[in-house]
């Protein structure tokens, strides 16, 4: 749990409720629906043929963005929104809708354009808003590097609470996400360069919009 008592909110977060419900509209689409192929084929990256695309029809470019809002399955969806919700609406309320929307589609983006170009010799399907909430959790370390993470700690037969500054938990998982990309046979079926490249637009991006 993290505390936002001392955060003083100045817009409300209308952009991260519309994608929220973006998010969970697609879900239905994808998961509850005979659409899934269709929304796929129409909207997801095809890492083997993208750079080829893109230089016969530019217009495919928008797949940078349409597959951030798809994804692989439920826990791939929930994973993405569980973080997305515990960092979009506070960073939307203290910097506003346009500086938050535009950090997270260029983070989202740019993730896409490196993974696309790691993965170029493999045939993956790249979709998921890995990479834009990576940019959120590179934009909430420069937003607020101070703010700390309560949980419970058991401690023999007792529950201690304890605190521990969120920006030790985040470079633990930019390090993991790190050695997972350039480990010696990394697995693609998560695009951990999205994340790390995702990370570092967000936390870049940060210092021109805080």
């Amino acid at each position: 749990m993290i505390n936002f008592s001392n955060l003083k909110p100045s817009h409300f977060p209308y952009v991260s409720l519309v994608l929220l419900l973006l998010f969970l509209l697609f879900l239905v689409l994808s998961e509850m629906s005979p659409y899934r192929d269709h929304l796929l084929n129409q909207y997801a990256i095809n890492t083997a043929a993208y750079w080829q695309v893109i230089q016969q029809q530019p217009i495919e470019t928008v797949r940078l963005i349409t597959a951030l809002f798809l994804h692989g399955n439920i826990l791939h969806w929930v994973i993405n929104n569980s973080v997305f919700l515990l960092l979009a609406f506070a960073i939307e309320r203290v910097i506003g809708w346009q500086k938050f929307l535009a950090v997270f589609l260029l983070s989202g983006v740019v993730g896409n354009l490196f993974a696309c170009y790691f993965l170029q010799e493999q045939d993956n399907l790249l979709l998921g808003a890995s990479g834009a909430v990576s940019g959120l959790i590179g934009l909430w370390l420069v937003l607020f590097p101070q703010k700390k993470i309560n949980f419970i700690l058991p401690i023999g037969l007792y529950l201690q609470k304890t605190s521990m500054p969120i920006a030790v938990v985040i470079i633990l998982w930019l390090i993991i996400q790190i050695i997972l990309q350039f480990q010696p046979n990394p697995s693609y079926d998560i695009a951990w360069i999205s994340h790390i490249m995702g990370f570092t637009t967000g936390f870049l991006l940060a210092w021109f919009v805080k």
